[in-house]
């Protein structure tokens, strides 16, 4: 491992969105989050331990939510954040480990946007894609992130209805424009089918010392496991540089797993496909 990797920081914060919450940066986390480039919501696991009994109230509330943010001390003490989003239904429960009082928090990103969003609009002619995942990202409740030009510049002459669940709308627009979406951090992201989100990308290098093993070529691409890289996101580029494979990628799928100290777990496996 690299010198300058080192000093665990994850920090948790718990709230609702019509409160302040509270923030913990010295508590024992474990954590899990999935990813994939598709449009479903992206999912995390978090094991809080020794929180108050009060605060599971707190977090089953329906307007509650949920930010994750991990690094390395190392690096200017600032965790960046790697999830956000509200618990699912049934998803917020206490346990009782021997002496342990341990918060679980189950939670989606965008996932009650996902289920409950609609929208009912009709488009006359000279619209372009842009305009259409603008306002579709209106119509979710959440801003409208990276739309890059190849995507946004789609035009549909003869005007289009969007009408029903936003989801599905969005589904119909990407399938039209060549393009991906997905809700991320709270935000609408889009992206070409075969490009990435054109955000810096990020190295996993032997020489760097944040490669866990060698990488894997696969059928899709590549497979790398790392240090805990928690700006990665699905359709964001990530390039390798090791002894048997170099090249640059997307990233298609993406699981974290960590532990803020009392176990080893502390990293990111990458799935990606070329660019």
């Amino acid at each position: 491992m690299s010198s300058l990797l080192y000093g665990r920081h994850v920090v948790v914060q718990l709230g609702t969105t019509t409160s302040t919450g509270r923030e913990y940066d010295d508590l024992r986390v474990q954590f899990g989050v999935a990813m994939t480039d598709s449009s479903a919501p992206n999912t995390a696991k978090l094991e809080v331990y020794g929180l108050a009994a009060g605060t599971v109230a707190a977090m089953q509330s329906s307007d509650a939510v949920v930010r994750l943010l991990v690094g390395y001390r190392s690096q200017g003490g600032v965790p960046r954040l790697l999830f956000q989003g509200n618990p699912i239904r049934g998803g917020v429960h206490l346990e009782r480990r021997g002496p342990d009082r341990v918060l679980v928090i189950e939670a989606q990103d965008g996932g009650r946007e996902y289920t409950a969003g609609h929208v009912s609009e009709s488009y006359g002619t000279g619209t372009n894609s842009g305009q259409l995942f603008a306002a579709l990202a209106t119509a979710l409740g959440v801003p409208l992130g990276n739309v890059d030009a190849v995507v946004a510049d789609v035009s549909f002459p003869h005007g289009l209805v969007l009408q029903g669940r936003v989801a599905e709308q969005l589904d119909r627009v990407a399938a039209m424009s060549g393009a991906r979406w997905q809700i991320r951090d709270g935000s609408l992201q889009v992206w070409k089918v075969g490009g990435s989100t054109g955000e810096a990308a990020v190295l996993f290098s032997a020489a760097a010392g944040n490669l866990i093993g060698s990488p894997t070529v696969t059928d899709e691409g590549v497979e790398v496991t790392g240090l805990l890289a928690p700006t990665l996101r699905p359709g964001k580029p990530f390039r390798v540089e090791s002894a048997d494979v170099q090249g640059d990628y997307v990233a298609t799928s993406l699981e974290f797993k960590g532990d803020s100290g009392f176990a080893t777990d502390y990293y990111v496996v990458a799935k990606g496909a070329p660019l």
